[in-house]
């Protein structure tokens, strides 16, 4: 795999532990919900530890003291329908930001990415965005996405998955090099039906239970 200042992996014991219930066919879906909501939370903080911070002068129970308070604005998109499961706790790890939702798919019998749902916050071009998207496999999708973004004035990308291929990965950094990727695992392979291996199956019909 390129290797890039920009690829971040997530090395945490319980990020490993929680990727490994989401890899497992046996999960029952509230454990995997629960593996999800762990590792959103984790892939944020990752993802804003370096946010420029100003210090303000409150009053505590006691006394007077100075705290930080965040000076840049933060928003998560999630790409549907499977970012939208990492949304809710980016959402409650963010409080008071705005978020938006992109709707993208490739469409493999025309060889072209379909956009078919887009709602972003105000002032986009402004804040950090952190994409949402359980898994890149190609990247098609990811660029899309990112391409689209800018042209709304975004220069502040992190992409927050849980697994990637090593070419999905090195697709994002070569076009899009000042992106910055968060993921658990990079390593998997893109099976000939399209699935991340070894992966953990469609992660839609897992959160969701649907089929």
């Amino acid at each position: 795999m390129t290797v890039h200042d920009h690829v971040h992996t997530i090395e945490h014991p319980l990020a490993r532990h929680a990727l490994g219930i989401l890899r497992d066919a046996r999960t029952p879906t509230q454990m995997f919900r629960q593996a999800v909501v762990e590792l959103t939370r984790q892939l944020v903080y990752a993802a804003t530890a370096d946010l420029a911070t100003s210090e303000t002068t409150i009053e505590t129970p006691f006394v007077e003291t100075t705290v930080d308070r965040l000076r840049s604005t933060v928003a998560p998109i999630a790409i549907l329908r499977s970012g939208a499961a990492m949304l809710e706790t980016a959402m409650e790890t963010l409080p008071g930001c705005q978020a938006g939702h992109f709707g993208v798919y490739h469409d493999k019998r025309v060889g072209a990415t379909v956009e078919y749902y887009l709602k972003l916050p105000e002032n986009i071009g402004e804040a950090r965005v952190l994409l949402l998207d359980p898994a890149i496999g190609t990247g098609k999708t990811a660029l899309a996405t990112i391409g689209r973004l800018r042209e709304f004035g975004v220069t502040d990308i992190c992409f927050l998955t849980f697994i990637a291929s090593v070419g999905g990965v090195n697709s994002i950094i070569e076009e899009f090099p000042d992106v910055s990727v968060y993921a658990i695992a990079t390593g998997d392979a893109v099976g000939p039906n399209g699935y991340l291996l070894p992966g953990m199956g469609d992660f839609g019909d897992r959160y969701y239970g649907s089929r």
